[in-house]
């Protein structure tokens, strides 16, 4: 079947005097026999037939994909929307695939952002938010032969877009508080009593906007992006007004000292460091744009949806050489987690997209919900568990996530 669609695409696909190639092939050797679940992608998809057309979709969260692009005069397209993962290049995916890949959907959960999610390895556990009040967590056991769905609630109660394990500790950027106002900022966690508490949830007295996302420096700094997005909630900030420019600071446990890193990316969302620490990589989800006159929220294609990457100064004071590596294919790239062998997993729209450290393409696993952000669990280190819009997934292959902090 796949052989006779592949030749009439072929036959029917002329540009110029060149031959067309179809886009989707099945993987040589190594996954062949998994086609169309699996995909190879040749020469990165560089040339499609002249008629085809993306319609773009301004519905932040619901974006369009590339598998909806249509190509009418390549029949193997129609197999892009299908598949689990596309592959790019086909050396290194094998790698991080391994033999038995596979992308399944765990829970079904509300349809609304869900984020934050972070794995607890002492309670072999992974935890993450609802984005809308009353504050809560979903935790996820990976303690029973099958994993199981369960509810807690912190105290006092806090929820936010993300959060990150260290030394014992669960560190939020969020919002953690008694009177259940949304007061943005770092906030810790103990999963064990339950409490949790404030760290840094101020800049001289100014409100953050929206503490986003949190990464934690070689030499002990957080690092945290803020930007304006939880302002689309008219329940958080009922008498809040936004005080403060979207940006990236660092916070010193030894000092409590909060300082501005950057404030050159539109809307700084994920971040994270590599495994030397040499190199932070940060999203700009600027085109889920939210405009601060009416908190109105909209997807505006041609804004920034970049993967950047710069140099960690040696004073772990900011960073240099800013440098933009990569352009989500989907949506806007949201919350990004960095493996042990360097590559860069990020969440965009529906699926994940795995990058090496220079931001080459080098798969794509697929979802048919919208993946907001992402974090590794389990003993070994290597199920990648996926949360975002009304669904929960994991993704099992070879790839091992950075080591934790304990």
């Amino acid at each position: 079947m796949m052989q006779s669609v592949l030749a009439s695409s072929m036959a029917a696909s002329l540009i110029g005097t060149s031959a067309y190639t179809p886009i989707a092939q099945p993987c040589p050797a190594h996954y062949e026999a998994r086609f169309p679940s699996i995909l190879c992608i040749p020469n990165y998809g560089a040339v499609l037939p002249e008629t085809f057309e993306r319609t773009i979709s301004s519905i932040p969260g619901h974006a369009d994909t590339y598998g909806s692009t249509t190509v009418a005069d390549d029949e193997s397209f129609q197999y892009v929307s299908k598949a689990d993962f596309l592959i790019w290049d086909l050396e290194r995916a094998a790698k991080i695939l391994g033999p038995k890949p596979s992308v399944e959907v765990m829970f079904e959960v509300e349809n609304l952002p869900h984020e934050a999610p972070v794995y607890h390895p002492e309670l072999n556990m992974v935890l993450f938010c609802p984005l809308r009040p009353p504050p809560s967590f979903y935790v996820v056991d990976l303690n029973d032969e099958k994993p199981t769905l369960k509810t807690r609630t912190s105290d006092p109660p806090l929820f936010g877009p993300g959060a990150l394990y260290h030394k014992g500790l669960l560190y939020y950027c969020g919002s953690g508080t008694h009177s259940g106002n949304y007061v943005g900022g770092l906030y810790a966690y103990n999963a064990t009593s339950g409490k949790a508490w404030p760290v840094a949830n101020n800049y001289f007295g100014y409100n953050f906007g929206t503490c986003d996302d949190l990464a934690v420096a070689p030499n002990g700094d957080i690092w945290f992006t803020d930007n304006w997005y939880s302002y689309a909630l008219p329940e958080l900030h009922q008498n809040n007004t936004i005080q403060l420019e979207p940006a990236i600071y660092r916070y010193v446990p030894s000092t409590g000292l909060v300082q501005l890193i950057s404030d050159a990316l539109d809307a700084p969302n994920g971040i994270a460091f590599s495994p030397d620490g040499r190199t932070v990589y940060m999203t700009d989800s600027g085109a889920d744009r939210i405009t601060p006159d009416n908190h109105s929220l909209r997807y505006i294609a041609h804004r920034r949806r970049t993967v950047y990457a710069a140099d960690v100064l040696p004073s772990g004071t900011g960073f240099v050489n800013k440098r933009a590596i990569f352009l989500s294919q989907d949506r806007v790239p949201d919350g990004l987690k960095v493996s042990r062998a360097g590559y860069v997993v990020v969440a965009t729209g529906s699926g994940v997209d795995v990058l090496d450290r220079d931001g080459v393409h080098v798969l794509r696993v697929q979802t048919d919900f919208t993946v907001l952000n992402v974090v590794w669990a389990g003993k070994e280190n290597t199920d990648l568990w996926m949360v975002g819009w009304g669904k929960v997934g994991r993704v099992k292959w070879a790839l091992e996530g950075n080591h934790l902090v304990r």
